[in-house]
């Protein structure tokens, strides 16, 4: 990395992530905390998604069950994230959304668009084994 003036400050980059630990992520995906390239910025909004988890776990007694119970709705959320990711997948791997400059990232295009198919079928299989039981009787 080159060396930046002092008043000049390094953005901020996304975490490298042990998913043993994706607790300590729990409100904003990575994707949208990209944006926010100054570190102050960054800084604040992974505080406010750390106080709104803390406000929805210490909250999360007074509302309603889930009628599928709670192990359901969270795979069902799962998969909706899985989509979502599939899509920016998706995205970034089409050529001529991206328009890639250089070979690296004309290999990394190519990447996303595997990738994208494969986060898919894992969404389709999850999504299959839960089966359209929505509160039936």
């Amino acid at each position: 990395m080159p060396d930046l003036p002092e008043s000049v400050t390094p953005p901020a980059i996304p975490p490298v992530i042990d998913p043993s630990r994706f607790e300590d992520f729990p409100a904003f995906r990575e994707t949208f905390l990209a944006i926010f390239t100054t570190p102050e910025h960054n800084a604040a909004l992974r505080e406010v998604g750390d106080m709104v988890w803390e406000m929805a776990l210490e909250f999360r007694g007074y509302w309603p069950d889930q009628p599928e119970g709670s192990i359901r709705t969270e795979l069902r959320a799962l998969v909706a994230d899985l989509r979502v990711v599939q899509g920016h997948l998706a995205s970034l791997g089409n050529p001529e959304m991206t328009s890639p400059n250089t070979p690296q990232e004309g290999h990394h295009v190519r990447v996303a668009a595997r990738l994208a198919v494969n986060v898919g079928n894992a969404a389709d299989t999850l999504e299959s084994e839960l089966g359209t039981w929505r509160g039936e009787a």
